[in-house]
């Protein structure tokens, strides 16, 4: 599931031109702990899935949030080292699961995240790790914590695929990251994204 995931996405992202996002291969351990969590290691540039609930490694976007961490760590070394910055990490690996997966998914699951890993523990209809259609808005709801902040960067993604479409919105998402640095604020990041979108479109 990992290799085959990982190999996906990655052929995608050259499609869209970029031959310099994390062209490599990279070390993953599926069977990382019986906790229901997985990271990525920006020390060791690897991947890890954790095996409580439902193995994380078998839920696809789960897969591809984690390996979100990984592309941002690549074209941003260190990327997230503020709040705000942590926030928009969590968001982009949402997003990038979501806009991967949404053609193959039905209506009411393409804004979720997560919903085969969910099961285990969410009551939410459909189960769902997170949702990237979220009312959150910046600043009033920044809540300290970067998974929840996370929610209003993937929700302005989303927006923004759903205005644009798909693959201009994808290429432009990962283009913008070369105009931040890994300090970055959601308001660096926004003027990124119009700089990104006047040099591209």
């Amino acid at each position: 599931m990992v290799y085959f995931h990982i190999d996906r996405v990655q052929r995608y992202i050259k499609s869209l031109g970029f031959n310099n996002v994390l062209s490599r291969a990279i070390e993953v351990d599926v069977d990382a702990g019986t906790d229901d969590n997985s990271a990525y290691s920006t020390v060791d540039k690897s991947l890890a899935f954790g095996t409580g609930g439902v193995d994380d490694a078998e839920d696809a976007e789960i897969i591809l949030h984690e390996y979100g961490h990984a592309i941002q760590d690549d074209q941003v070394p260190g990327f997230g080292a503020s709040a705000e910055c942590g926030a928009m990490g969590e968001g982009f690996g949402d997003y990038l699961a979501a806009s991967f997966f949404e053609s193959m998914k039905a209506a009411q699951l393409k804004p979720c995240v997560g919903t085969w890993d969910a099961v285990a523990y969410s009551s939410a209809v459909p189960p769902n790790l997170r949702r990237l259609d979220s009312a959150k808005k910046y600043p009033r709801d920044i809540a300290d914590e970067v998974h929840d902040d996370g929610e209003i960067w993937s929700a302005c993604l989303w927006q923004i695929r759903t205005a644009i479409g798909k693959k201009t919105a994808d290429k432009l998402i990962i283009a913008h990251h070369f105009l931040i640095n890994r300090r970055a604020s959601f308001a660096d990041a926004a003027n990124a994204l119009i700089t990104a979108d006047r040099n591209l479109n």
